[in-house]
């Protein structure tokens, strides 16, 4: 006994179509596979990430990693510092300590969201930027290098094919 493969009706033994659906119930003898290499097609709805945003996200990850490890030895200094001497400064310490740790897990965020081309972090990514050209100028002339990386990171945001990655491209104007 025998049943179709499309529909799973029984079929009658040696039939060579399904009765009902009318699906080929032969085996071909050899199959049919291409031999030639197909080109990997990527959907044109599928922007590839900018090397720059792979380093920024990078970048971001590191940061993240910093501020967790120093906010972690503040937590643990802040508790010893309690130990050994009045509570109020173990506890600043250790608040800073917090502090730091939730930023180094939204800097984690803000790197997913660069990594992954949400237009949110392309946002948070220019603001924090133009915070850091403002500190900048403010500290002068220590704050020189802060005013040129961040320079540079609001500048390469604003490149078409970045805002492009995260879905800031342009609205065409209407005349």
């Amino acid at each position: 006994m025998s049943f179709c493969p499309k529909c799973g009706k029984e079929v009658t033994e040696g039939a060579s179509f399904c009765p009902n659906c009318g699906q080929s119930l032969t085996v071909s003898a050899t199959p049919t596979v291409s031999t030639t290499p197909q080109p990997l097609r990527i959907p044109e709805s599928f922007p590839m990430r900018p090397t720059g945003i792979s380093i920024i996200a990078g970048l971001e990850v590191l940061g993240g990693l910093f501020f967790l490890g120093i906010g972690a030895l503040l937590f643990f200094a802040g508790a010893f510092v309690s130990q050994l001497t009045a509570l109020i400064p173990g506890v600043v310490v250790g608040t800073i300590g917090v502090v730091l740790i939730i930023f180094g897990l939204v800097t984690f965020f803000i790197a997913y969201g660069v990594w992954n081309g949400r237009g949110w972090a392309w946002t948070v990514g220019v603001v924090f930027a133009a915070l850091g050209l403002i500190i900048g100028l403010m500290t002068l002339p220590g704050g020189i290098v802060t005013l040129l990386v961040d320079g540079l990171i609001i500048y390469y945001l604003t490149r078409p094919h970045v805002k492009k990655f995260f879905g800031k491209e342009p609205v065409p104007l209407s005349i």
